[in-house]
């Protein structure tokens, strides 16, 4: 496995637990990045639709902005998260980069659809 895959593993790994332990709220923001994450990673397809391609470059761009207010949201989102922004643009461009982003990808489906406790305070 290379350092590449690692440093992947570790910030999935890091996001769980926070997803684990964390309010509402804040599991939310980290759902948002997971996401943006799935789309900016996603596979292109010869026939996919427009949409699909589309909400790629949509994501990709949330990720990679670095002025406007795209990237002041982006920012907001990891902050919110309890995330470095740098540290997760940096993984974006790992995992879109990765040879591995299929495994990846199945792990982060997996944590967004994993049944987390729901703190009623």
């Amino acid at each position: 496995m290379s350092e590449n895959s690692k440093f992947n593993l570790n910030l999935i790994v890091s996001l769980e637990k926070k997803l684990e332990r964390e309010s509402p709220e804040q599991c939310l923001f980290i759902a948002v990045i997971l996401q943006a994450l799935l789309d900016a990673s996603k596979p292109k397809l010869k026939n996919e639709e427009e949409t699909i391609s589309y909400e790629r470059q949509r994501a990709t761009a949330w990720f990679f902005a670095s002025v406007g207010v795209t990237c002041q949201d982006f920012i907001t989102v990891c902050d919110h998260a309890g995330v470095e922004f740098s540290s997760t643009r940096m993984f974006a461009q790992q995992l879109i980069k990765s040879e591995h982003k299929s495994r990846i990808r199945r792990r982060i489906n997996l944590l967004l659809r994993k049944d987390l406790p729901i703190k009623i305070t």
